[in-house]
């Protein structure tokens, strides 16, 4: 048995080969014309599983007394998310299944396991005349919208990738990461000295930095960077400075549809991932609900629109989040959940940790501070951890670097513990992702599909070969 799932595995390729043929020979390979959108807004949600949803409708049945997410009507199936050679997919190979519709390895960006270019969904739809953008709350060069709009050997070389974003004729570039479009005397990380953002301008894009600027602009191409890495979590989040996740939607929305051309866009909820990779549920839990407020506001245009496709997955799930945990330092039965013990978070661990870093700098905090400092940032009392916390404050003294990483551990435990929600690991896991759908087109997908059959899925809705 073990030899025939492994046989299966390895030629996992030619038998999804075979089954596309078969079912675009059923289908005559292409989609009616009735149900052809002209155009295609794809979401990925990035690490966020079927407990991420989970815990977003509890928690807003139990405080607001709303039953479902605006997501929760559409939901069509499961996304199989492994890459070639290995069980569990980084968001460049998952990206990469969707961008191009092939499985790849780990770390690869646009290219197929022997490392050769394969073209892109949105390169396709730029030659046959639409109008594309590409927007994260990640680095716009990092591996999800990196998968769309360039070829790289390794997700790690951003600075390439920045350089091809420019080129391939993205018309909305959206997002945080100004770090990997600037040289280092402007601020930015390049190293060859280049200012994309300059070059960018020279090629006629327009420029905005912030919120209003963004909420002014009028025409394309654009090209919004607002924050030098990752865009803040939801959580965090200047409104004065950042716009919100549902907000760059509707805008690029509005100015997508002014160019008089079919469109395909692909819009990523990056940071519902990093927050899973910190342990972190507040910062999850807001960003989930970043993500259904954006999901809502492309189906409130396509419900006018009446010929736009909106599709919704994630590359995967990251935290093996557990909704209903028993824990050591509470007790009590493993039965126990409750998010509402979320609800009088106000940061994130990231800021939190990234506070106390600087208030390292002017010697070591003590004992009390922190403990106030968790109770006004996290409603938590964890006086009671007085003997682990001074043990931290004293690594601190020493090697701040390490004291940070074990403070951020220690937070993420007792705040997970309070909601009595449990995190797996770290990383990332091979569970199926939801898929969710709507308006013409959307009977394409469905069922339980995998990642590259999701990429066809966008190549035939849009007709591109």
């Amino acid at each position: 048995m073990r030899r025939f799932q492994k046989s299966v595995h390895s030629f996992w390729p030619l038998i999804l080969a075979l089954l596309l043929i078969s079912c675009s020979a059923s289908s005559g390979g292409t989609v009616p014309s009735s149900s052809k959108p002209a155009n295609v807004v794809f979401f990925i949600a990035d690490g966020c599983g079927a407990a991420s949803y989970g815990l977003a409708r509890q928690y807003q049945l139990d405080v607001e007394g709303v039953p479902k997410l605006h997501l929760d009507s559409y939901e069509r199936g499961s996304v199989i998310t492994f890459p070639d050679s290995i069980r569990v997919t980084d968001s460049a190979a998952s990206a990469t299944a969707f961008a191009c519709a092939v499985k790849t390895m780990n770390g690869r960006i646009g290219m197929d396991s022997h490392g050769e270019s394969v073209e892109t969904v949105l390169e396709m739809a730029e030659r046959a005349g639409y109008a594309t953008g590409l927007i994260s709350t990640a680095r716009i060069s990092h591996a999800t919208p990196a998968a769309f709009s360039s070829h790289v050997i390794s997700r790690d070389m951003e600075e390439e990738i920045a350089s091809q974003q420019i080129t391939k004729g993205i018309e909305l570039l959206l997002g945080g990461g100004k770090r990997y479009y600037l040289p280092t005397e402007d601020g930015g990380r390049r190293t060859d000295g280049r200012n994309v953002i300059a070059e960018a301008q020279a090629q006629g894009y327009a420029r905005v930095d912030d919120r209003a600027a963004l909420m002014e602009a009028e025409s394309l191409p654009l090209i919004g960077l607002f924050t030098d890495s990752h865009m803040a979590y939801e959580i965090d989040r200047d409104s004065d400075v950042e716009p919100s996740l549902a907000e760059m939607t509707t805008k690029s929305l509005e100015l997508l549809s002014k160019t008089g051309k079919p469109f395909f866009i692909m819009i990523e909820a990056g940071r519902i991932d990093h927050a899973a990779h910190g342990n972190d549920p507040a910062a999850h839990l807001w960003d989930v609900f970043a993500y259904d407020e954006a999901w809502q506001s492309a189906i409130e245009f396509a419900r006018a629109d009446g010929a736009t496709l909106v599709l919704g997955t994630s590359d995967h799930e990251t935290g093996g989040l557990t909704l209903g945990a028993e824990h050591g330092g509470i007790g009590g039965s493993g039965y126990a959940y409750d998010p509402t013990k979320l609800q009088p978070v106000n940061s994130s661990i990231e800021y939190f940790t990234g506070e106390l870093a600087t208030r390292m700098e002017a010697g070591t905090p003590s004992g009390a501070w922190f403990v106030e400092k968790m109770r006004s940032s996290f409603n938590i009392n964890v006086a009671s951890f007085a003997e682990e916390i001074d043990q931290m404050m004293a690594v601190a003294d020493t090697n701040r670097v390490i004291a940070a990483r074990q403070i951020g551990r220690f937070v993420s435990r007792v705040t997970s513990d309070s909601a009595r929600v449990g995190w797996s690991t770290g990383g990332h896991t091979s569970v199926n992702v939801p898929i969710f759908a709507f308006g013409p087109g959307s009977e394409i997908v469905g069922g339980v599909m995998d990642n590259t059959e999701v990429g066809e899925a966008l190549r035939l809705v849009m007709g591109l070969e």
